[in-house]
């Protein structure tokens, strides 16, 4: 159990530092887009790059989970298995993409009432193209583990992302389409690098028996992965029809500041499969996965309470007046994604004994839930009501993937342990919105002088059993000694 966790940890930080900077694109130069894009450009910017997202997941048919499973699982010949899966989606996205392109200019005018922004909408959707060749590499770097490559790779196209951002939207000033050209240069360069890194595991050789079976798998993946990002970015769209292009910009850039939450649980997302089969195969695979959401969630729900309390202060620091309304909605979209984790944690008796036909139907139920959910509150209370949505949509959606899954493979939770770190967040949160001095820095050393309580709060609550006591103290004892190695 205690290797298992830290490998589970090694690769989640190695795949998250990579996974993150590669996404964190938009976060890190907020600074200086706040600058040069008004709400109304990020409004647009966003609404675009969702657009191309939703695009990605039909394209790729759920293959990059499907991989797993066959590789880990079914122990197909892995050379056989990536030549199929990818001759296989690039042939379906050139197609797929292609269909999207020609009609441009009608999806422009059904997102934006015009038909200004089809040349953008061209630009992502070749974008999102040229990222084919990105599923099947970077999933076999994962199968095999090879986390590192995988980071180097992501920090890489972090670089050359930034770069280019900065090159077209300070220097030549082309704002959003700056941004978006930016992308597709980016997406070109590494489509060329993946298609380098996979060519020496292609082969003329192409399986229908294992297509059948990965798209047996993935295939249901993808109504429940569309269904799932139309409820972190359907609100953008209500937002657009409700309310004005502005007010999406700003809840745009308050989700942003949310998102770090998502890519941190991407991480283990990331890592999560391997590990979830080769546990599923072990005598005490169930305790293990008890302990396992225990855990993500005493960590997560740590990282999340950070996120929450020091939003105000974050947005402040990093964007510009007209901006910092932002922060209102962070809360709530760190709480959603906690669950999102939840979802991937939970969902193991669907993923190990094949029953993934299910999930379209709970996922999609949830995603119809938060179209009304923002289809009546965000007339009412704007941007704070499609976070709202979000969150609550998220939660149902736990609830009821959490109990298909208990019903085909149960496992006992630890749901009075789960129960006190609900608890302890919430109180902890309450207090913190009690901090507003006017100094912001203030501010910031009295929330962190909350923080730290958080771990001693769980104690008196007895949270922690007697191993893991023991554990936190040999932990607590080697840092305190490699710090003192290293000062001395």
């Amino acid at each position: 159990m205690l290797k298992t966790i830290k490998d589970l940890t090694k690769h989640s930080i190695i795949y998250g530092s990579g996974s993150i900077l590669s996404k964190l694109i938009g976060l890190v130069l907020l600074p200086i887009y706040t600058r040069f894009l008004t709400p109304a450009d990020y409004g647009i910017l966003s609404l675009l790059i969702i657009t191309g997202s939703i695009s990605v997941i039909i394209a790729k048919l759920g293959l990059g989970s499907a991989l797993f499973r066959e590789v880990i699982y079914e122990e197909s010949d892995q050379s056989t298995v990536m030549s199929t899966a990818f001759y296989f989606i690039l042939g379906e996205s050139a197609i797929f993409f292609g269909i999207l392109i020609a009609f441009s200019s009608n999806i422009s005018y059904l997102i934006f009432s015009t038909p200004d922004y089809a040349y953008l909408l061209k630009l992502i959707l070749l974008t999102r193209f040229l990222e084919v060749f990105k599923i099947i590499t970077m999933a076999r770097l994962r199968i095999r583990e090879q986390s590192k490559l995988y980071a180097t790779l992501s920090v890489l196209n972090f670089l050359i992302g930034a770069i280019l951002n900065i090159y077209f939207i300070v220097i030549l000033l082309r704002g959003v389409e700056g941004l978006i050209t930016a992308g597709l240069i980016t997406a070109g360069i590494f489509a060329l690098i993946f298609l380098i890194l996979i060519k020496r595991d292609l082969k003329l050789s192409f399986s229908t028996t294992i297509l059948r079976r990965m798209l047996n798998f993935g295939v249901p993946l993808v109504p429940a992965g569309l269904a799932s990002l139309l409820m972190t970015s359907a609100d953008r769209y209500f937002l657009q029809h409700f309310t004005t292009t502005t007010e999406v910009g700003l809840y745009s850039i308050g989700y942003k500041i949310g998102l770090i939450m998502g890519l941190i649980v991407q991480s283990v997302q990331l890592a999560w499969p391997s590990h979830m089969f080769a546990i599923a195969k072990e005598h005490d695979a169930k305790q293990q996965f008890s302990k396992m959401l225990t855990y993500y969630l005493v960590v997560f729900g740590f990282i999340g309470l950070g996120m929450s309390l020091y939003a105000r202060e974050v947005i402040a620091i990093m964007t510009t007046p007209k901006f910092y309304n932002a922060y209102t909605i962070v809360p709530l979209i760190v709480l959603s994604y906690i669950f999102y984790g939840v979802r991937f944690v939970t969902n193991t008796g669907l993923a190990i004994k094949n029953k993934m036909k299910y999930m379209p139907p709970i996922i999609i139920g949830a995603a119809l839930l938060n179209l009304y959910l923002n289809y009546f509150f965000i007339p009412r209370y704007g941007m704070m009501g499609a976070a709202g949505a979000t969150v609550i949509s998220y939660f149902v959606l736990v609830v009821v993937q959490t109990a298909v899954n208990l019903h085909f493979w149960y496992i006992p939770y630890e749901y009075k342990r789960i129960a006190k770190i609900g608890l302890v967040w919430g109180i902890m949160y309450g207090i913190g919105l009690l901090i507003k001095i006017p100094n912001i820095w203030i501010n910031i050393g009295l929330k962190l002088i909350l923080m730290t309580s958080y771990p001693l709060i769980l104690y008196l609550l007895k949270f922690y059993e007697p191993r893991e006591i023991v554990a936190i103290k040999k932990i607590f004892h080697s840092v305190i000694k490699r710090f003192r190695s290293w000062s001395s």
